[in-house]
C-alpha cells in the first residue's frame, strides 16, 4: 500500500468563503465585527464591538451553532465581557468549541451571534432567535497533507536518520489541505511554512516559503559537527499544523563536509544543486571539458543512458545484441549508446518511434521526459536507485492519478500521450510548469531541468 505523508505532509486544507452578515446590532447595541472564514474544531478568535449601551453594569453574550440549526442553545452561550453600560467596548473573544455541546466535523459551518444582558449565560433570560446570526464560520479540523522528502539515498535508513552524500542539497516537501478529501469537501488551504533547525550553524531560509511547495537547500560548512536537526511546520489558513521531521539529532560524517562533485558551468545555475548532487552519487557526469552543460539538451540515447545509470547498470552489465523487440535499424552495436538504449526498451522504460527506429539523436521533450518517468514508475526496476522507496515509486499512479498540487494547463490536451505524466510529474512536485498556465510539453529539456526532475523522483520519503 501506498504512503501518505501524515507527518507532515499528508493532510488537508479547506477553500470556502466565509459569509458575514452586516454588522447590525441586536438588543443592548453589540455586534460581531469580523470573524476568519475558518476555524479550528478547538475554537474561534472573534471581533466584538459594543456601542451606545444603557447605564449600567451589562454582559456580553456570545451564542454560536451548528447550521442548520434550528435555534440557539443555552449549552452554546459564552460569556464575552461584563461592562458598565455608559462605556463603548471592543475586543477579540476565543469562542471555545470545546466547552459547547457542540459535535463538529470537518466541513461544518458554524454561525455566531452577540447579545446583551443584565445576567450571565446561567441566567441570561431569553436565547436570541434562529434568524439573528451575524457571522459564520466553517471547521477545517484536518491538518495539510502531502510528501516530505530527502536526498536520494540507497541506504535503507530511515530518511529521518540518513545522511547526505555530500556538503550541498535540497530537503523538500509539498502539501496541499485538499489532498486525499473527498470531492465538494470545504478546506480552508494552504497558510504557511515554519522551519526548525538545531545544529551547529544557521542555514538560509527555505525559498518560496509562501508557496505549499518548500525547497530548503544547506550548504554544510566545513566547521559544521556534532547533532545536526532540521524540520519544517506548515500550516492550514484554519491553523492546523502538520510536522516533518528532515532530519533527527544525526551526527555530521566527513562525507557530508567534503564538496559534491562540481563543474565549470554550474555555479549559481537555477539547478546547480540537483546536477552536482547526482553527479557525486554517478547517476549523471559532464563532458570532457569539466562542463556540464546545464541548459544544453538532452538526447534520447542520453536519456536511455541516464535512466539505466539509476537503475543500477554499468556498461559491464548491458546487453550486446539487440532483445527481442529492440532491435532498431538506426542503433548499431558499434554506437557508444547502443547497450543502454537496448536496455532501455528491453524494461519497457522507452520504446521506438515507429519504423522500426529510435531516432537516438533526437531532442527529448519535457512531456517525453515526464512520459518515460510514467513509465519507470509502472515498471519493476532491477536494482540502483529506481528500486528504492523513492518518491516517484511511493506516490506516481496514486488514485488516478491522485496528485498533491493542480495546474490548469493550457498546452496540456486532455488525451495527449504526456497528459497524464505531467498531472502525476506536476503533481508530485517532481516537474514545473514554465508558468502558471503553461507546462511547454513540446519544448527539448535541458540537461539542467533533467537533473532536477532525477533529484526529486529519487528523493526518499
Amino acid at each position: 500500500m501506498k504512503k501518505i505523508f501524515t507527518v507532515l505532509l499528508l493532510a488537508v486544507f479547506m477553500l470556502a468563503q466565509f459569509s458575514m452578515a452586516s454588522a447590525a446590532t441586536v438588543a443592548g447595541d453589540a455586534a460581531i465585527t469580523a470573524i476568519p472564514d475558518f476555524s479550528r474544531a478547538a475554537g474561534v478568535d472573534v471581533d466584538w464591538a459594543a456601542t451606545g449601551m444603557a447605564a449600567g453594569t451589562k454582559n456580553i453574550l456570545m451564542w454560536s451553532r451548528e447550521y442548520p440549526a434550528a435555534a440557539y442553545a443555552m449549552s452554546e452561550c459564552q460569556l464575552v465581557a461584563t461592562i458598565n453600560g455608559t462605556s463603548d467596548a471592543s475586543g477579540t473573544f476565543t469562542y471555545d468549541f470545546t466547552t459547547t455541546a457542540l459535535a463538529l466535523a470537518n466541513g461544518d459551518q458554524v454561525e455566531f451571534t452577540i447579545t446583551v444582558d443584565t445576567d450571565d449565560c446561567a441566567g441570561a433570560p431569553t436565547t436570541p432567535a434562529a434568524d439573528s446570526v451575524m457571522g459564520t464560520s466553517y471547521v477545517d479540523i484536518n491538518p495539510v497533507n502531502g510528501i516530505k522528502a530527502n536526498p536520494p539515498s540507497t541506504s535503507g535508513v530511515p530518511s529521518a536518520l540518513d545522511t547526505a552524500s555530500c556538503n550541498t542539497f535540497e530537503y523538500w516537501s509539498l502539501v496541499a489541505d485538499d489532498y486525499f478529501l473527498p470531492a465538494g469537501t470545504v478546506y480552508s488551504g494552504f497558510d504557511k511554512w515554519v522551519t526548525h533547525v538545531t545544529g551547529t550553524f544557521a542555514p538560509p531560509a527555505p525559498e518560496g516559503p509562501t508557496s505549499n511547495l518548500l525547497s530548503w537547500k544547506f550548504t554544510f560548512p566545513a566547521t559544521a559537527s556534532g547533532t545536526w536537526s532540521a524540520s519544517a511546520t506548515a500550516y492550514d489558513m484554519a491553523g492546523n499544523p502538520i510536522n516533518a521531521t528532515f532530519r533527527a539529532a544525526v551526527n555530521v560524517i566527513p562525507a557530508e563536509l567534503a564538496d559534491c562533485a562540481d563543474f565549470t558551468d554550474t555555479a549559481g545555475h537555477e539547478n546547480e544543486v540537483y546536477v552536482r548532487y547526482l553527479a557525486d552519487l554517478g547517476l549523471i557526469s559532464g563532458f570532457a571539458d569539466g562542463s556540464f552543460g546545464p541548459d544544453n539538451t538532452l538526447t534520447r540515447a542520453e536519456a536511455a543512458t541516464l535512466f539505466e545509470i539509476s537503475n543500477g547498470y554499468d556498461e559491464t552489465l548491458l546487453p550486446t545484441s539487440a532483445p527481442a523487440g529492440c532491435d532498431f535499424t538506426d542503433v548499431a552495436a558499434s554506437d557508444w549508446f547502443a547497450g543502454w538504449v537496448w536496455q532501455a526498451c528491453d524494461d519497457g522504460f522507452m520504446n521506438g518511434v515507429g519504423g522500426g527506429l529510435f531516432d537516438p539523436n533526437n531532442l527529448l521533450t519535457r512531456g517525453q521526459i515526464v512520459t518515460i518517468m510514467n513509465n519507470v514508475a509502472n515498471t519493476a526496476p532491477s536494482g540502483g536507485f529506481l528500486n528504492t522507496g523513492n518518491i516517484m515509486n511511493f506516490y506516481w499512479g496514486f488514485g488516478s492519478p491522485f496528485p498533491v498540487r493542480e495546474a490548469a494547463w493550457t498546452d496540456v490536451a486532455v488525451g495527449a500521450y504526456y497528459a497524464t505524466p505531467v498531472i502525476e510529474a506536476y503533481g508530485l512536485g517532481i516537474a514545473d510548469g514554465t508558468s502558471e498556465t503553461t507546462f511547454s510539453p513540446d519544448m527539448p529539456v535541458t540537461r539542467g531541468e533533467f537533473a532536477k526532475m532525477l533529484y526529486r523522483a529519487l528523493s526518499i520519503p
